[in-house]
């Protein structure tokens, strides 16, 4: 019996490096192999397991390739592996090749590719490869007690009475019970205070699915917007282009402006796109109730236009007419001017049809959260934030237009004079075309056709004619003769209309 286990113990030495070997061999002829990941869904700054076969053993001697379509691979070395299984850790870099939502890196599907002593064949499917997320926030630290003598707040009120120490509309027991500052009105720091980002995630978790639907409660375990989340600011949790921050500052000036302070009913909620709403009987649903045709905002910059003298204005031109072929109707700007309403962004004569609501962008006679204009400047809250008063959208949507040599600063989206000179930013005008910000901001308006496919708002012949290449951060578009735009131009650094290597040269010679 002690002979026979000798025996086997002898055989089973042998046997062990042979094995060793093999792998060790197997390793260095064969192409690594992926099978699975752990977790599935991991962040940047944590270690994400791979399991599978033919991988170098020892300290650095793996590398993993992560690719997105679209954009660079990031090599990760993996700092120790066996033949079946990596651990690597996934470093801040790889941030780089997520995808990007409203300035933000979001969860990404991230394809992986092993490379030991061979790369491997291909790459994971997309279907079976990682969920990279970006690096997750910081835990904030553990709110301390309020002092029972103190006055967070300030409102003369101590700490022991007060039943909502940091007055952000959160009551102290409720804050506590979400692990946030009861004397710290912003408890992440990201400039929103806690009550409207717990408001807001209600808002947005308040399913419209439900038969016979009713107020949902808080979702504790993922609140979004989240007040324990000092990154969120940037994201457009509801989808109406409108990040959380810049929601927050309109709900603000609605406040300023003698709307009540309280969460019920915001305002402007980060949560839905068409904060104002009321709920069907029966129902429960929300139905959006802000109309385009009567909104309070425009009416308000069309009297201050008309009492400033900025809602019947003069433009250089010939008698209003279109000029299909060139510029030859291009009056010098010292020229007499024909006059237009500040609406009329055609000029035909008179708004009409889009034009007279033109903050409604998908024409559905109620008005979202970015359709509004809340600090009535003539310009939508989209149109401050995203869209023609800021200077990336005319650089992205025509990139076949070389930008003017100078940059002109955009508009505030809570300051409906962003300059203080006085004149409300939609008939203000940043590049002093005399075309006012207004009438700049939309070249389908101001060309007369909704779409190259068909007739325009009054009927306008085909094509596009000069004065419809509006462009408020360039004072040579539409006017050339304007009294701002450069009246030398260089041969060699040209921009809009004056580059021929743009695509509307002249508005095509």
């Amino acid at each position: 019996m002690l002979r026979r286990t000798g025996l086997l113990a002898a055989a089973t030495a042998l046997l062990v490096p042979a094995v060793a070997g093999t792998a060790t061999a197997d390793a260095k002829t064969r192409a690594p192999l992926v099978r699975s990941f752990a977790p599935k869904h991991v962040f940047v700054g944590e270690s994400l397991s791979i399991r599978g076969r033919h991988f170098r053993r020892g300290v650095y001697k793996n590398t993993v390739a992560f690719k997105r379509r679209g954009a660079k691979v990031v090599l990760v070395r993996v700092k120790k592996g066996t033949s079946k299984l990596l651990k690597v850790e996934l470093p801040k870099r790889l941030e780089k090749v997520l995808l990007v939502r409203n300035g933000t890196p979001v969860p990404t599907p991230l394809q992986v590719r092993v490379m030991s002593s061979r790369f491997g064949k291909r790459y994971t499917r997309r279907a079976k490869s990682p969920i990279v997320g970006p690096e997750k926030p910081p835990a904030p630290p553990k709110p301390k007690e309020a002092d029972p003598k103190g006055d967070c707040d300030g409102d003369g009120q101590i700490n022991k009475i007060d039943t909502d120490d940091d007055n952000d509309l959160l009551t102290d027991t409720l804050e506590k019970s979400h692990n946030l500052d009861g004397c710290k009105a912003d408890t992440d720091g990201d400039g929103v205070e806690d009550g409207y980002e717990y408001q807001s995630a209600r808002d947005l978790n308040d399913d419209e699915h439900e038969n016979g639907n009713e107020y949902v409660p808080y979702p504790e375990k993922r609140p979004y917007p989240n007040a324990l989340d000092g990154t969120d600011g940037a994201t457009d949790h509801d989808g109406d282009d409108l990040n959380l921050l810049e929601e927050y500052q309109l709900w603000k000036v609605t406040l300023a402006n003698g709307a009540p302070r309280t969460l019920s009913a915001l305002g402007y909620s980060a949560g839905e796109q068409y904060s104002v709403n009321v709920r069907q009987g029966g129902s429960g649903l929300r139905v959006p109730t802000l109309p385009a045709g009567a909104y309070d905002k425009q009416n308000a910059f069309l009297s201050w236009a008309s009492g400033a003298g900025y809602l019947n204005i003069g433009l250089s031109d010939v008698g209003g007419t279109f000029s299909m072929s060139d510029y030859s109707d291009v009056a010098d700007w010292w020229q007499p001017r024909g006059t237009f309403e500040i609406r009329d962004i055609d000029r035909v004569g008179g708004p009409a049809g889009p034009e007279v609501t033109y903050y409604d962008d998908d024409r559905t006679g109620v008005l979202s959260d970015d359709e509004r204009d809340e600090d009535a400047d003539g310009l939508s809250n989209w149109a401050e934030t995203r869209g023609c008063m800021t200077k990336p959208y005319w650089d992205e949507l025509y990139d076949k237009e070389t930008p003017y040599y100078l940059s002109y600063s955009g508009t505030q989206l809570d300051d409906p004079d962003t300059d203080g000179d006085g004149i409300r930013d939609g008939a203000d005008d940043q590049d002093h075309d005399d075309v006012p910000n207004l009438m700049e901001c939309s070249r389908v308006l101001a060309s007369g056709l909704l779409n190259p496919d068909s007739p325009g708002l009054n009927d306008a012949p085909a094509g596009r004619p000069w004065k419809g290449f509006v462009n408020p951060f360039n004072p040579c578009l539409p006017h050339v003769k304007s009294r701002t735009c450069k009246r030398i131009i260089p041969m060699d650094d040209a921009w809009a209309p004056f580059n021929p290597k743009d695509e509307y040269y002249l508005i095509k010679n």
